[in-house]
């Protein structure tokens, strides 16, 4: 079947001690000073939530809170104990040691990924253990990554306040919101600095999205109403999905959204790829349903050129005749290369990727991403009903590797963690939240000018929500008239 069959959807084409110390807690305060708070961040002590009674760590045993003993013989309860003695080397032989240690103990771990989440909270306080000892050493990029990884465990009903082991959810989310926040600043100095309606001579865009609802529901008719105007303004083309079967399986990837394993998170994969092998376009925007443009302004090709520059950011400095082999080496791996293609822009959050809203390049890596995304099985077994899925495969696909590799002079530099293809977006440009979900996660709450508003965490038959809804649109839409108007103005003058 020719590869432009397989898209179906609608498409608007307009152009063993078991209680652990945590003496340590103000030591990492100190060197995880807050970003500045958000306003939704602010209004947090408003949320309503239950109240629990307070948790007495001496009454849950390890054992107790982690039975299942792993397919490679790994007991948790000795588990515990042998990161006791990993995070002790923090006061023995120093962070470096630390490191180490606890890096030998997360590779036994994950050697069989998907046996990890059997304990999450033992993950989650590995990968958090580890992300403090190199935030100690000043590495701030790989600390992120892991504590990014160490959300697929928390996503995974892992937000624990009761727990046996060292670190609870609120201590990753806190390390995470300061450590996205001083990685952005190294981010920000590599963007390509366009004015909001930038165009790129020739470069094909198209937007995709899957609204699999009733035909009545409001997020459905929200969003195609929202996808139409913005696509009226610039000309993109639109592919609008309102049932599986619309998405064609993709025999060449072996990629069948009715396959019975992969749950609708995954539908976006094959939707994707089968409009990126039509080779209509040079980029897709995969937009969830209740995501909304927010500013008409901004096009999607300003974005991309922003956030294209083949040149990472990292702190390396000029070279000189006395320069170590080391970073020399360094300097090569740094070097724009011809052959690496940026390929995949996304924002992240406190908590790592949210897949709500991202951009993929129609290149050879961009099609390995999503085959490789798509058969990722860590979350056979005790992962097999994660609630956050997709976003954790992806993570994980992309992350996993390089951050495993604890390469000391790549930090030293501070260059990414991530594959070369990849990007990160600033919230304001990709994706930023409404107020609940930005409050819930520490991260950015929708502001006047942010490019696309987000509404995960909102469930698209609660009425609030759907009021939410609405009041996106209605803002867009002002927009849109009063650019309009001004326009007319511009005419008759």
């Amino acid at each position: 079947m020719a590869a432009d069959v397989r898209v179906r959807g609608t498409t608007h084409d307009v152009g063993s001690s078991e209680v652990r110390s945590r003496s340590w807690l103000p030591l990492l305060a100190l060197m995880l000073m807050p970003a500045p708070c958000s306003n939704a961040e602010l209004r947090m002590q408003e949320l309503p939530g239950q109240n629990f009674p307070p948790c007495d760590l001496s009454e849950i045993p390890v054992a107790e809170e982690c039975p299942a003993t792993t397919s490679t013989g790994l007991t948790w309860s000795s588990y515990s104990g042998e990161l006791y003695q990993a995070r002790a080397e923090l006061f023995i032989g120093g962070a470096k040691a630390s490191t180490l240690a606890v890096h030998q103990l997360l590779e036994k771990a994950t050697s069989r990924f998907s046996d990890a989440f059997s304990c999450k909270p033992a993950l989650i306080s590995t990968y958090f253990s580890l992300a403090r000892s190199l935030m100690l050493q000043g590495r701030l990029r790989r600390a992120l990554a892991f504590i990014q990884m160490g959300f697929i465990f928390v996503r995974d009903k892992g937000f624990s306040e009761c727990s046996s082991w060292p670190a609870q959810g609120w201590d990753v989310m806190l390390a995470g919101r300061s450590l996205t926040a001083r990685v952005r600043a190294l981010d920000d100095e590599s963007v390509l600095q366009v004015p909001k309606m930038h165009r790129v001579e020739g470069m094909r865009v198209a937007v995709v999205t899957i609204c699999s609802y009733a035909v009545d529901e409001p997020v459905k008719l929200i969003c195609d109403q929202n996808r139409k105007l913005y696509s009226m303004l610039h000309g993109y083309d639109v592919h609008f999905f309102t049932d599986p079967s619309q998405i064609t399986p993709n025999s060449g990837s072996q990629m069948d959204v009715l396959d019975g394993v992969h749950k609708a998170f995954f539908w976006k994969v094959n939707a994707v790829k089968n409009v990126l092998e039509t080779k209509k376009y040079d980029w897709v925007l995969w937009m969830d349903c209740d995501a909304f443009f927010m500013d008409p302004e901004r096009t999607i090709d300003s974005v991309i050129a922003m956030y294209s520059n083949t040149t990472a950011p990292s702190r390396l400095g000029p070279a000189t005749q006395a320069e170590a082999p080391e970073f020399a080496a360094v300097r090569q791996r740094m070097m724009p290369n011809p052959a690496v293609d940026v390929s995949l822009i996304f924002a992240v959050d406190s908590t790592g990727i949210n897949n709500g809203v991202w951009l993929l390049k129609d290149t050879p890596w961009s099609h390995r991403f999503l085959e490789r995304w798509w058969r990722s099985d860590i979350l056979e077994g005790p992962g097999k009903e994660h609630n956050c899925s997709d976003q954790s495969t992806m993570l994980h696909t992309l992350l996993h590797e390089n951050a495993m590799q604890l390469d000391e002079a790549w930090d030293s530099v501070e260059a990414p963690v991530w594959p070369p293809e990849v990007r990160v977006a600033a919230q304001e440009y990709l994706q930023s939240f409404h107020d609940a979900t930005a409050a819930t996660v520490l991260s950015r709450a929708w502001q006047d000018g942010d490019f696309i508003k987000h509404h995960p965490g909102c469930h698209y038959y609660k009425e609030p929500c759907q009021d939410l809804y609405s009041h996106a649109q209605d803002i867009f839409s002002d927009k849109v008239q009063a650019l309009y108007l001004e326009s007319q103005e511009q005419n008759q003058q």
